[in-house]
């Protein structure tokens, strides 16, 4: 079997509202972009063999169509480590190229599932997997109005703000049945979200597990108060509580809830958070941790030194989704429920929409070939990034900065998003939280 070519689709399918974290709009990863659409690129990579492997990146149709596609050409799927280590990824649009390595790998194992004629995950982990993977639900605060604009209107209840958060995420966990919930906070003032968390349990009942997360918004004081505040309601970990994973070491040895260190998903991170004490919790992800057999890796190294593990989530079209699922699949089970943002998508491009839940937060792992779905050509269409559809979000992210931006200084009536980017790149990212 060997590669013939590369075909690409650029796509922006609306979320069902503009999210929101503690740096305001969550826009991190695009240009000029908010969390009111999933803008991605879809790939199909042809053989001649007649069959078809799909996949997610962030890189531009033009890139993958050319360049990509010129250097993996004539080359076998199976050899997927070569093809992924030679592939010229990052191009001027994007600066993902690790994230477009694992979307590329995507299609190769889709490729080769369809090939042996064996789902992903079986071949992922010698035919060993768990047929359903547990999620956490991922539930945000959402800006004000959004939701009746351009192309997201009419597709979810609006605003998301302190007074209804509780009620929204109560209905989000009883439709699909969700037995731990994660709280995307660090929006605004930590005293009134501390309240809004304990509406929530509240609203939820004594059953389903809750998970808190500031995006490391908050110093270590307000971290430890935080903690000590929620000690009661059922929280089964406390993720970037505390900024920096010395800070939240210091914050492990202050509560006994346990902390979960996000971003540690390559191995040179997971080995910091391992070596700072920074929790006993880690995630991995499908992209950050290098792909499907990435994740298999991440897993192994986690387990062998007694870290309970994770997965996190971005906002993922059906494929990345797909990816996730078999991996998690085949590196599992995980400790706790892993994250996804996908039932917060307003649509799909795979046949038949989105991918459905059991009505107990899981989903079943395909048993077809592959990842186990098809691509939509009519939704590709429907949903193609046209520089029409480009314009109107970025004019609709300029009109929401302009009016929500603020100063980017915490607590600045005019902003939304209670934390200071400049510290979290500086004490975050930059010092080994993310990857």
């Amino acid at each position: 079997m060997k590669i013939t070519g590369i075909t690409a689709y650029e796509v922006g399918v609306p979320m069902q509202g503009t999210l929101l974290w503690a740096y305001s709009f969550s826009d991190h990863g695009y240009t000029g972009h908010i969390a009111i659409a999933t803008p991605r690129t879809i790939i199909e990579v042809h053989t001649d063999e007649g069959l078809t492997g799909i996949g997610e990146v962030w890189a531009s149709k033009a890139h993958m169509e050319g360049p990509v596609a010129a250097a993996i050409k004539g080359m076998d799927p199976f050899d997927w480590k070569r093809i992924i280590a030679e592939a010229p990824m990052a191009d001027r649009e994007t600066r993902g190229d690790p994230q477009n390595r694992a979307g590329l790998e995507f299609a190769m194992w889709d490729l080769m599932g369809k090939y042996l004629g064996r789902p992903v995950a079986a071949l992922v982990n010698g035919g060993q997997y768990e047929r359903k993977v547990e999620f956490a639900a991922y539930m945000f605060f959402r800006a004000p109005g959004v939701v009746e604009q351009g192309q997201a209107k009419g597709a979810g209840p609006g605003e998301v703000n302190l007074e209804n958060y509780a009620e929204h995420v109560a209905a989000v966990a009883k439709k699909y049945g969700f037995k731990s919930i994660k709280l995307k906070i660090g929006v605004y003032n930590p005293k009134d979200e501390i309240a809004a968390v304990k509406h929530v349990r509240e609203a939820v009942g004594p059953d389903p597990r809750l998970r808190i997360d500031p995006n490391s918004a908050w110093d270590l004081e307000t971290a430890i108060w935080a903690a000590n505040e929620v000690r009661d309601l059922g929280v089964e970990y406390l993720e970037d509580v505390a900024r920096g994973q010395q800070n939240q070491a210091r914050l492990r040895q202050a509560t006994k809830i346990p902390v979960c260190v996000d971003g540690s998903y390559s191995l040179d991170r997971l080995s910091n958070a391992i070596s700072e004490r920074a929790g006993e919790v880690a995630m991995c992800d499908i992209y950050g941790s290098g792909g499907i057999a990435g994740v298999r890796d991440w897993m192994t190294v986690a387990r062998t030194f007694g870290i309970k593990t994770s997965m996190h989530s971005g906002r993922y079209l059906g494929v990345s989704h797909m990816a996730k699922l078999h991996a998690a699949a085949a590196a599992g089970p995980f400790d706790f429920p892993i994250d996804a943002h996908y039932h917060q998508q307003s649509d799909d491009i795979l046949k038949g929409g989105l991918y459905p839940y059991n009505g107990d937060g899981t989903q079943t792992v395909p048993d077809k070939p592959g990842l186990g779905v098809e691509l939509d050509h009519d939704q590709l269409e429907r949903y193609r990034y046209t520089d029409a559809r480009k314009k109107e979000y970025a004019a609709l992210n300029m009109m929401l900065t302009k009016k929500f931006g603020g100063s980017g200084k915490p607590g600045d009536p005019n902003k939304l998003g209670y934390g200071d980017y400049s510290l979290f790149l500086s004490e975050h990212v930059n010092a080994g939280g993310k990857h």
